[in-house]
């Protein structure tokens, strides 16, 4: 199954970027995860609340503000990017993730579309709810720029 993104958000890339730099760090952003566990080798195990196998992942690019990608392995299998393209409001988060339970072989598709796949979007829908919702605190505690009426 494959999710594509293309968000943009009103945040500076300094503060997005760090949410993605590993898999220990997901779980700050995406509600869904539980803490991470360190399996050696830059490989973490994230519990995925409602499954019973983690994610186990780990970094294989990382360009700091620019791209990150990572892999799946064990039961889950799969790889995943993100880009950041800065904006004169923010920044776009551009990218993707495919993922496929492994164990499954012929299964895997159908219970990718009954299972998974809504359960998956929903996950990244729950990072860029929690990034809106940062930037929406920032902007609305941000000082009035020079000019405007208190």
């Amino acid at each position: 199954m494959r999710v594509e993104f293309n968000e943009e958000f009103g945040l500076p890339v300094e503060e997005v970027y760090p949410y993605f730099r590993s898999p220990e760090d997901w779980p700050r952003l995406f509600g869904a995860f539980g803490p991470a566990e360190d399996r050696g080798q830059g490989w973490h195990a994230v519990p995925l609340r409602g499954f019973p196998f983690p994610l186990v992942a780990r970094i294989t690019t990382d360009e700091p503000m620019k791209h990150v990608r990572w892999q799946f392995e064990g039961f889950w299998c799969g790889v995943g990017q993100v880009s950041f393209a800065p904006t004169s409001h923010g920044v776009v988060i551009r990218g993707f993730e495919e993922v496929s339970p492994r164990p499954l072989l012929f299964l895997a598709p159908l219970a990718e579309r009954l299972f998974l796949a809504k359960r998956l979007e929903s996950v990244w829908e729950s990072g860029w709810r929690r990034l809106r919702r940062q930037a929406a605190t920032r902007h609305s505690s941000a000082p009035p720029l020079s000019g405007e009426a208190l």
